[in-house]
């Protein structure tokens, strides 16, 4: 077997960062059930990847930012089937993330590897994959990956932006909408996430229904402060500030409230969103609240931003079943026709 040579340039070598470990195995389900009792903490998203035949299943690995990912064939067809039939459960491939993948794809080819792959597909968790073949490296098959940007703005952005008093959607109270769906819900217990709150006048009304588990997420600090100081019994522990893409958890229900509208409407983007809101919710669960309803213009900084029913949909459709989406009845008088309220049910329940 010929190895090609391996450049020793340092750069290159802090270039490409261990993102994942492959496993593959035949029955997700079990093997999630021994994951969690080894590691003592449960997957935090499951994903299914149709074109390459696959569910994944990932678990964070501790302190570092690499992860776990369990592969099973989907439909009892494509490669991990075979891999699977062939070897049996067990490591699958190894995964480093790069930068510029299709650099790496280029300076791979250049240095002897072979490549499995002309051009980077789309992969699991959000990422650009591609696949090294396993005979030009020791026998191990190696994927490279880089992240989609999602081109969310950041944090100092919308901390200017409310502290300025400028987001340009805030009414000041809860949506009619939210808080006629929140009215309908027995189950106080359900864990429920809103992402991107603002001010969180939706997660103020749930709390003061009986909710116990909500979760106020938002980029900037001003937003959460402000809330904190009006909530005083609210659990600081249930105040999010973070990187709605990066944030790992399971939650019953999602909340969608003037997020989706807030960053730039690229086609990747909304794209990710949809992928990530599928990954945060438990089986069973759902994403639920309002879309604008209003064509774009192609100003990408005007926010916020809108769409059409039927863009949404295929954004939705691979990771929701839909339970409903139709305009708005029951809207404020200003933004009355110009909103879509929806229920979308994570998929595969």
């Amino acid at each position: 077997m010929s190895v090609p040579h391996i450049q020793t340039d340092n750069s290159i070598h802090k270039a490409m960062r261990l993102d994942h470990i492959g496993i593959a195995v035949a029955d997700l389900t079990a093997a999630e059930e021994l994951m969690t009792r080894l590691l003592g903490r449960k997957s935090y998203k499951r994903e299914t990847v149709a074109d390459q035949h696959v569910t994944t299943s990932f678990f964070t690995s501790g302190d570092t930012a690499s992860k776990l990912e369990l592969v099973a064939a989907e439909g009892g067809q494509g490669p991990i089937q075979k891999y699977v039939d062939k070897r049996g459960p067990g490591i699958h491939h190894l995964a480093f993330e790069v930068d510029d993948i299709e650099a790496e794809m280029k300076r791979l080819a250049a240095d002897g590897f072979e490549l499995l792959q002309e051009k980077p597909t789309k992969g699991a968790d959000n990422k650009l994959v591609c696949f090294l073949h396993p005979k030009s490296t020791n026998g191990v098959l190696v994927e490279i990956c880089q992240s989609i940007p999602t081109t969310v703005p950041p944090a100092d952005y919308w901390e200017s932006r409310y502290n300025e008093g400028s987001t340009g959607w805030d009414i000041g109270y809860p949506s009619p909408p939210i808080t006629d769906y929140l009215d309908q819900i027995a189950d106080k217990s359900l864990r429920i996430l809103i992402p991107g709150a603002g001010n969180a006048y939706e997660a103020e009304y749930a709390w003061k229904l009986g909710f116990t588990n909500v979760f106020v997420m938002d980029v900037a600090k001003q937003p959460l402060k402000t809330f904190a100081l009006r909530v005083p019994d609210f659990p600081r522990t249930q105040l999010i500030e973070g990187d709605f893409f990066e944030h790992v958890g399971q939650y019953d229900l999602i909340l969608e409230q003037t997020f989706f509208c807030s960053f730039p409407p690229l086609p990747a983007t909304r794209s990710a969103y949809a992928e990530k809101m599928n990954a945060l919710l438990a089986p069973g669960g759902k994403l639920v609240g309002l879309w604008f309803n209003f064509p774009l213009t192609g100003d990408l900084e005007k926010r916020p931003f809108g769409g059409s029913q039927a863009e949404y949909l295929g954004y939705f459709a691979p990771y929701f079943e839909t339970e409903s989406f139709a305009p708005a009845t029951n809207s404020i008088a200003p933004r009355m026709g110009k909103e879509l309220f929806g229920i979308f049910r994570k998929a595969g329940i």
